[in-house]
């Protein structure tokens, strides 16, 4: 918990111990504790609704029916900033943010050889990448008859995707698709 002392600045239970470490204090603080410490109590509130891209910021304190209460502002989560390459955009930020989380994403999907098989029949592919997996190296058809997970960033997997020429958010939906199946 927060508590305002009279000048407006904010302090914690810890620190205003700290302070007063020559005075017993209770376990429990009374508003008798609270007017010999000069301080009024901060009671939470929540934080705003946020929209993409904003993050919720601590405002300092406002006065709601006699109460101190938190404030809070809405800022965008990617603020404009110039550095040694000039200025960087909130839109860069963002594409660079979609892109990351996109990566680590794809980093985690896999799926069994039956599920992206029974996949693939559902989006009408199957046939079509068996023939490319046929005509394929070696090693990718050892991969797609061998293995016991397919891994959306596995390279036979980008070798087919580049071969089929399906975007990403294609194959992104396949494996979306074989993990239900």
């Amino acid at each position: 918990m927060k508590y305002r002392n009279k000048d407006g600045s904010l302090t914690t239970k810890s620190q205003l111990i700290s302070s007063n470490s020559n005075t017993s204090l209770p376990k429990t603080w009374t508003t008798a504790t609270l007017e010999f410490l000069g301080v009024d109590p901060v009671l939470a509130s929540p934080k705003p609704t946020l929209g993409d891209y904003e993050v919720a910021q601590a405002d300092g304190v406002v006065q709601v029916e006699g109460n101190w209460v938190e404030a809070w502002k809405v800022a965008p989560m990617f603020p404009e900033y110039t550095d040694e390459d000039g200025v960087v955009t909130e839109a860069e930020q963002i594409a660079a943010y979609e892109a990351q989380k996109a990566a680590e994403r794809r980093a985690n999907m896999e799926c069994t050889p039956r599920q992206a098989r029974l996949a693939l029949a559902s989006a009408g592919l199957y046939r079509i990448v068996q023939e490319a997996i046929a005509s394929g190296s070696d090693e990718a058809r050892i991969e797609w008859e061998y293995a016991t997970t397919i891994e959306r960033i596995s390279p036979v997997i980008a070798e087919l995707q580049l071969g089929l020429g399906l975007t990403d958010e294609v194959l992104d939906g396949l494996f979306d698709l074989a993990v239900t199946l």
